[in-house]
């Protein structure tokens, strides 16, 4: 009788351990970091239009942004902002980037903002979860 008590203790214990520590498990590779998204509207801050090409705006800040070591994700969009009561529409680079100091994200917006002749740019950070998953066969 004693040795049954002692075995469905046991029994208790490890499978306790075992809930404890699959939860941990989950949480292991979750962590979390500061996103930014930069709203590069392309329209000129003197003529209020359009004056070079979403291509030639994007080839320009990819180099920007590489030339500090920095990835990013790019999203090609159309946005319009307001303007003395008037919406104005204009074609918008927004690029995604972590793993990236916000001191560096504000050199290179207004780098960007001095050589395309912009008024402002929209930067939204926001601390995310995130996780990278690298397939069964490359994490064995």
């Amino acid at each position: 009788m004693k040795l049954k008590k002692i075995s469905i203790c046991l029994l208790l214990v490890v499978l306790a351990a075992m809930l404890l520590l699959s939860g941990c498990g989950q949480q292991s590779g979750q962590q979390t970091e500061m996103v930014y998204h930069v709203y590069f509207g392309l329209n000129d801050a003197d003529t209020g239009e359009q004056e070079i090409s979403m291509d030639d705006a994007s080839s320009y800040i990819r180099g920007v942004i590489e030339s500090y070591g920095y990835g990013y994700t790019e999203h090609r969009t159309y946005g319009a902002y307001t303007e003395n009561g008037e919406s104005k529409g204009n074609d918008t680079l927004v690029y995604m980037m972590i793993f990236v100091e916000e001191e560096n994200v504000e050199k290179i917006a207004n780098e960007v903002i001095d050589h395309l002749n912009l008024a402002s740019v929209l930067c939204q950070k926001e601390e995310i979860p995130y996780t990278f998953y690298a397939g069964e066969e490359k994490q064995s």
